[in-house]
């Protein structure tokens, strides 16, 4: 059974944990909020509870009195002081994740004033065409929007509109949302350069919802590298399996789910002698690159399993 199979995953997530409840990467010490997040949709799907409390408890801790959160902390200590526009409402994801598993309001209620002032500085990151600006610092916003970090506040916000609901909170984001016209703006070539060479550029606007079958096949054509799984940049060869999993969300929330499935047969053959994934492979030079066994490639692996067999049997978040 692939819960059974994902076990070790799930456990190298919860031994990378220090003990002040941030997820690293790896043994190195390094924390990205938004993978933090990731790492703990993966704990409330095997509901892990314990190790999933700690892990919210650290991110709220380090918020600050905006709303925001440091783009990345190593071994404790904040290494990049700016603020990523998706990071912080990330953590709607695995709160809401939580919910559809026990139902348990109070732990929503529990959080209700850090839930608010994070929809408030997401939505204070929006410029005046309703775009996002992708970080900030101490000289303001970035000028730059970005499709991936974009399409992942959408997310957040329309995760954001369930818990709302429950908690009687105001909704007032249609501006920030994404649609197919907004996909295609030039906004999102960053510096004035295009990223579709980039997987994540193409597939992201697909765990929206937006796309359809055109797009879809040509991404797999671009992307796609059969028996192994989805390349990071088009012209590498090299796969990466977080990439990989979560266009694997992509399809099954694009009602391609034999598709899902197939990928997601051929990348649990890289699992090692441990039952780890590592972050990608280099194939044309037949190793994996780069060294390392992150554990939000594992969580990302866990949550397409989620969304393609139901291994929590309740509902993926990225599928309500």
């Amino acid at each position: 059974m692939i819960k059974h199979q994902l076990v070790p995953a799930k456990d190298w997530i919860i031994e990378n944990q220090n003990k002040s409840g941030s997820i690293y990467w790896d043994h190195r010490g390094k924390c990205d909020p938004w993978d933090h997040c990731e790492c703990l949709i993966a704990l409330a799907i095997y509901e892990e509870w314990d190790a999933f409390n700690k892990g919210i408890e650290w991110f709220f801790n380090n918020l600050n009195a905006e709303g925001e959160i440091a783009s990345e902390f190593i071994n404790g200590k904040v290494t990049k002081g700016y603020a990523e526009s998706h990071h912080a409402p990330y953590v709607f994801l695995p709160l809401y994740q939580k919910f559809l598993i026990d139902n348990d309001i109070d732990y929503l209620v529990k959080y209700k004033k850090e839930i608010q002032s994070i929809y408030n500085s997401t939505l204070a990151f929006t410029d005046q065409e309703g775009f996002l600006f992708w970080a900030k610092d101490e000289d303001g916003y970035s000028d730059n929007s970005l499709i991936t970090a974009s399409c992942s506040v959408h997310i957040s916000l329309k995760t954001y509109e369930k818990i709302a609901i429950t908690l009687d909170l105001d909704c007032n984001h249609e501006k920030i949302l994404l649609n197919q016209e907004k996909i295609n703006s030039k906004k999102f070539d960053r510096d004035g350069v295009s990223r579709k060479r980039f997987s994540m550029d193409n597939y992201y606007p697909f765990l929206c919802g937006i796309g359809n079958d055109e797009f879809i096949n040509k991404t797999i054509s671009n992307f796609y590298h059969e028996g192994l799984g989805i390349k990071c940049v088009i012209e590498e060869p090299w796969v990466t399996f977080a990439e990989s999993s979560e266009f694997i969300i992509s399809l099954v929330k694009m009602n391609r789910k034999e598709d899902a499935r197939k990928i997601l047969e051929e990348i649990m053959r890289f699992q090692d002698n441990r039952g780890i994934f590592p972050t990608g492979y280099q194939y044309k030079l037949d190793i994996l690159w780069p060294d390392e066994f992150s554990t939000w490639t594992n969580a990302a692996v866990i949550i397409a399993a989620d969304c393609v067999f139901g291994i929590s049997q309740k509902r993926n978040v990225f599928l309500v």
